[in-house]
């Protein structure tokens, strides 16, 4: 099973001194198969906020500890983290390859904009704009703008990753899903995503655009 890890940063000195043993165990768990994608969120600045990683663990339990023991939180260093568990629906490889800092790249990598929402309590307007949004996801994923997306599984939010020139055209994909023009969203965070390593083996779908 697929858990979101949407973590922001608290104490920044701490982040720093931790940084070099968080890097090491975020590799461990790639090399283990436990982390499928993950690094640092920007925020409308272009500081660095707070971390988006997706594990591969066998229950939310186990994708609680995987965060409890990232040096950056045994350190005391974050503001909060929230574990999700996620389904997901579409996957553009070719994105996260080009977006992937730890690859060697001959041309400008590409930009990646993560918007983790949150779902309003009206399940009928869910429910009545989801086969739209669901259209307007894969006309994303066709014209190569959509890396990541699908919902969690408590049906509460969802992650989608824009791929996208600039944080204004990643906002223009946003605004015109059919989930914001319905008032679905409740909340929603867009943050540039770094991402270091792609373990592309762990992000099979889970759902279909029929589901």
């Amino acid at each position: 099973m697929k858990f979101v890890n949407f973590v922001r940063y608290g104490d920044l000195s701490k982040i720093a001194d931790a940084r070099a043993a968080h890097f090491a165990y975020a590799d461990r768990l790639r090399a283990q198969g436990k982390l499928a994608v993950g690094g640092p969120l920007l925020d409308d600045k272009g500081l660095r906020a707070g971390l988006l990683f997706i594990y591969e663990a066998a229950s939310h339990e186990a994708a609680l500890a995987l965060a409890q023991e990232d040096p950056f939180t045994l350190a005391n260093a974050l503001s909060s983290y929230d574990i999700s568990e996620w389904r997901l629906r579409g996957v553009n490889l070719d994105l996260l390859a080009g977006a992937n800092r730890s690859a060697d790249h001959a041309v400008s990598q590409v930009r990646l904009f993560a918007n983790y929402a949150r779902y309003g309590a009206d399940g009928s307007k869910l429910a009545a704009a989801r086969p739209a949004h669901w259209a307007y996801d894969q006309n994303l994923k066709r014209a190569g703008k959509l890396a990541l997306a699908g919902p969690f599984a408590n049906d509460e939010g969802g992650l989608f990753v824009y791929g996208a020139a600039s944080r204004e055209d990643a906002m223009s994909y946003l605004e015109r899903d059919p989930f914001f023009a319905a008032g679905v969203f409740a909340d929603h965070e867009l943050n540039e995503w770094l991402i270091e390593g792609v373990n592309a083996d762990l992000l099979t779908t889970d759902l279909s655009s029929t589901n």
